[in-house]
């Protein structure tokens, strides 16, 4: 059997070379074949044996002008003629003395049994002698109901027809009864009819009065491996186009295919809605599908791979062990035009742009597409050729021992889901992607039994929060229980719970689980508040009795903020539902949240840009009262950027297991997560050392944080805050003047100008002690607090604790108090009394001597902004202090600081206040001056 069109040609023209040439060639008859048009015998009519013996003929002028004059004559007035008798009597079959081609013109004006009009051009070559074949093509059809639109048809064929084609048909949709018939015919590359008609323009009225924008959906498809003979015949490819358009609910006006020499075929259809091409070539057939309607062309793919992905025929195959590999179908789809003023549909998004317009997956599927009652979901099967072959995903469904068949969960094709075509998740990113949005969060909380979730209907988001074992009850709010339905029976994976469940398998069936098919936002703000507007614009909930308990943590994972619906706005944009869910939070509890794509280096600040909607939740949060907020992204979820998550904490306290050591995380995970029966972990991505890489903003954020209008004088000053850097040399270190009980304190060696720095380059190997090293230090000390035989011990925890209380300062910013310690003699700097420091980050007009001792002001409040990626980027230089000298200080002049500044503990704020009354009155001895006169 001919695999392709090159060994159809090959046996052709094999065929060809096997007759015996020493026959008469006017006795000859070119064979029939079923692989190629079947040759017409030489008849009586045929064309006469041209004698090749040279001749030479004298001619007078007179003559050559003659005869100039009757090949022009005579052509025109044969031409006057035959229009005559086509246009009164309908035509007849016209022969002419052959040249290097005989064309033979048949044109037919009367109507077939359908109504069609057919016109074919045959063209035959003297050497084999190819006659015209009666072709039967199939007519266009036209749709119930639908009557034959009005249009004037224009063509023109050009000579070069005769050299390229073996037969050329035009196929024309049927006329309505009601309107006078027009015969018209093909002649020689220009199309004749007595209608008016323009040069080049179609003219169409659709009866369906639908609007025609200037805009289109164009398919293009490939289909390879396909049978040669099916490529090569005019009818079946006809037929199965006509039935596509039939298919499809189009109309299709006319057609034209042209049977090339020496093999080959192509087609051109008209369309009510545009066009449709045909080109077959080598085994492969490309398909270009162009219409300006509003109906999808996406559900026509099937009918597509089964009328025009034909098998190949092995029946007459010489070689028994050739392999035929079964047809493969790409296609792209794209939007074509302009939509001025229309509302984006699905094919707009990410779901047009990333899969559907793209050629380069190797398989692409849809798996289900269906409308809601809220939205249209889509589910696409891919195989990426940039990252993936589908040669290796069918090695791995074989048995073959490969290393793709004992791994096939390696190698499976890409699943993504789309929703009113935006992506949100594909099976292989979505562990990634729902490991970040749940675990950093829930993890960072200290106790978590009660969830909910707002969205996430695939089931992924509810799977890794069962995976907890401090949770009792999760509350699932889905809108869209069609989606839930869809998504479970598609995307099985997404929640599978059955590896540490104890239901039957699905993540929907856990006892633990309630799954309300309800609006979310409607659902909080009943069960968490009551409205009241207040004069400056902020609305507050009162709390309202109702059945719904509060939750440690609730995690929003429904639409992107910027996605520009109606329902996205009300989940990011509404001060009362986002005032309910912090009513719906426990004491201590967490809210999570997706915030789309991370921001790019190039982006503006997110309040003037498209990602408004998220700067604008950031600040309600602020405004609502959430103590702590952070960003963090995730690279790894398939998405065409990094992907954002924010978390709040009602508490900022929870900021400091938010930072807690890699160490004491991975021992937390290994303590919360439920093991699973298959003895494999839990979590596949996530881990301590991920967490360590969240606890850190990426650098756009710090970046477009800092191109926000109230924010670019804060960046500058941690950027740039001291003119010149003075070395130890510079300093000295001998007996204060602060007084006798004061010790030593830190001097200028020579002249320092305001705003310098001190030993900058020591500064950073500060010895900074966690919150939780702290609290380990002092449970040691006070647990060998009067215990006997300790003796050593307690007096190396009491000197290492006098170091840290009596040389250190304290502050809030990992969210409980901890320490740190300058690594250079910056620590013998003492309290300048009265405000008379000299060093440090600003004057401040609170003195310890008028200080209140039941409150710390404002200007002393070493707490963390509540939300800024630049801070939290930069802990380590915020908690070294960006000091620097406050005005000119001389050689020989104590540099003095403002201890109030390092006072963070708000339990002893009265106590330090007054120890420092104490020391400046003289009545009272620093702490390490009383240390050391203690164990002198």
């Amino acid at each position: 059997m001919a695999k392709n069109y090159r060994d159809l040609v090959y046996m052709e023209f094999k065929k060809d070379s096997r007759k015996d040439t020493s026959k008469d060639p006017g006795t000859k008859m070119a064979r029939r074949s079923k692989h190629k048009l079947t040759a017409q015998p030489k008849t009586d009519k045929g064309c006469a044996a041209i004698s090749s013996e040279p001749k030479n003929i004298l001619l007078s002028s007179n003559a050559v002008i003659t005869l100039f004059l009757v090949s022009i004559i005579v052509p025109f007035l044969l031409g006057c003629i035959t229009r005559i008798n086509i246009n009164s009597k309908g035509t007849e079959p016209m022969e002419k003395p052959c040249n290097d081609l005989t064309m033979i013109f048949k044109a037919n004006s009367e109507l077939s049994n359908s109504g069609v009009e057919k016109h074919m051009l045959h063209k035959i070559h003297p050497n084999s002698m190819l006659g015209t074949k009666a072709i039967k093509l199939p007519s266009p059809k036209l749709l119930n109901g639908k009557k034959t639109p009005k249009s004037t048809y224009t063509s023109k064929t050009f000579h070069t027809i005769s050299e390229a084609a073996a037969t050329s048909n035009t196929i024309h949709l049927e006329k309505d009864s009601s309107s006078k018939h027009k015969t018209s015919m093909t002649r020689k590359g220009l199309r004749y009819s007595n209608e008016s008609f323009h040069d080049t323009e179609l003219l169409l009225t659709d009866n369906n009065d639908e609007v025609h924008l200037p805009s289109g959906q164009h398919l293009l498809v490939d289909i390879k491996n396909v049978d040669a003979h099916f490529l090569n015949s005019e009818e079946r490819l006809a037929e199965a186009m006509v039935e596509l358009i039939d298919e499809s609910k189009l109309t299709l006006l006319s057609y034209h295919c042209h049977s090339l020499v020496p093999i080959g075929v192509s087609c051109a259809g008209i369309l009510l809605e545009s066009h449709i091409t045909l080109q077959p070539l080598e085994g492969v057939i490309s398909l270009d599908l162009y219409t300006c309607g509003s109906g999808r062309l996406i559900p026509v793919l099937p009918s597509i791979e089964r009328l025009f992905g034909i098998h190949q025929d092995t029946a007459d195959d010489d070689d028994p062990h050739a392999i035929y590999e079964s047809p493969l179908m790409l296609w792209s789809h794209k939007l074509r035009g302009f939509r001025p003023g229309m509302e984006q549909g699905p094919l707009e998004k990410d779901m047009g742009a990333d899969v559907l317009s793209r050629r380069l997956f190797d398989l692409k599927r849809p798996v289900v597409s269906e409308e809601t009652k809220f939205q249209q979901v889509d589910v696409y099967e891919v195989i990426n050729s940039r990252f993936q072959s589908l040669a290796s995903y069918e090695r791995s469904l074989s048995n073959d021992g490969s290393y793709e068949s004992l791994h096939p969960e390696l190698y499976t094709p890409d699943r993504i889901i789309y929703l009113d075509g935006r992506i949100q998740s594909s099976l292989k990113g979505e562990i990634a992607y729902h490991e970040a949005l749940v675990h950093p969060a829930m993890i960072t909380h200290p106790n978590p039994r009660r969830v909910a979730i707002i969205g996430g209907g695939e089931g992924a988001t509810l799977r890794e929060v069962l995976k907890h074992d401090t949770v009792e009850k999760v509350v699932m709010l889905e809108i869209d229980d069609e989606e839930v339905d869809i998504l479970r029976e598609f995307l099985p994976e997404w929640s599978n719970c059955s590896d540490f469940s104890e239901g039957s398998g699905s993540c929907f069936d856990d006892p633990r689980t309630d799954l309300f098919t309800v609006d979310a936002i409607k659902w909080f703000i009943d069960n968490f508040g009551m409205v009241n507007e207040q004069p400056n614009n902020i609305t507050t909930v009162k709390v309202a009795t109702r059945n719904a308990k509060p939750f440690d943590v609730i995690i929003m994972d429904a639409l992107d903020p910027n996605d520009g619906v109606d329902f996205a706005a009300g989940l990011y944009n509404s001060s009362l539902f986002e005032l309910s869910l912090m009513n719906g939070l426990t004491d201590n509890g967490i809210l999570i949240a997706q915030l789309g794509r991370s921001p790019a280096h190039k982006d503006p600040a997110d309040e003037v840009g498209p990602f408004a909607p998220r700067a604008g939740m950031v600040d309600t949060l602020q405004q609502l009262g959430f103590e702590s907020l952070h960003v963090y992204d995730e690279g790894h979820s398939e998405f065409d950027a990094p992907w954002s998550y924010l978390v709040a904490f009602k508490d900022a306290k929870l900021r400091t297991n938010w930072h807690r050591n890699e160490a004491e995380i991975q021992i937390q995970l290994q303590k919360r997560m439920r093991k699973t029966k298959s003895g494999q972990p839990a979590l596949k991505r996530f881990d301590a050392s991920t967490m360590i890489e969240y606890q850190v903003p990426p650098k756009p954020f710090e970046t477009n944080y800092c191109r926000g209008k109230d924010t670019q004088e804060e960046c500058l000053d941690l950027l740039d805050y001291c003119d010149v850097n003075v070395s130890r040399d510079g300093l000295a270190v001998r007996t204060s003047t602060v007084g006798e009980h004061a010790g030593r304190g830190l001097f200028a060696a020579r002249d320092i100008a305001a705003n310098s720095c001190l030993i900058m380059e020591e500064s950073a190997k500060s010895i900074h002690i966690l919150p939780s090293t702290w609290s380990v230090i002092e449970t040691m000390e006070d647990g060998f607090r009067g215990r006997t035989g300790f003796t050593e011990v307690r007096r190396g925890l009491s000197a290492l604790t006098t170091y840290i209380t009596g040389y250190g300062y304290t502050s809030l910013l990992l969210g409980t108090p901890h320490w740190s310690v300058d690594s250079n003699i910056n620590f013998f700097m003492n309290h300048g009394c009265n405000g008379t420091y000299n060093y440090g980050d600003e004057y401040s007009p609170t003195t310890e001597l008028d200080a209140d001792l039941n409150s710390i002001p404002p200007e002393y409040d070493t707490a963390a902004e509540v939300y800024s990626p630049l801070m939290e980027r930069h802990l380590r230089a915020y908690r070294s202090g960006p000091d620097r000298t406050l005005r000119d200080i001389g050689a020989g002049e104590e540099i003095l600081a403002n201890y109030l500044a390092f006072v963070a503990n708000g339990e002893e704020w009265d106590m330090d206040v007054l120890d420092m009354r104490g020391q400046c009155e003289g009545v009272r001895s620093g702490e390490i001056t009383e240390y050391e006169v203690e164990h002198e």
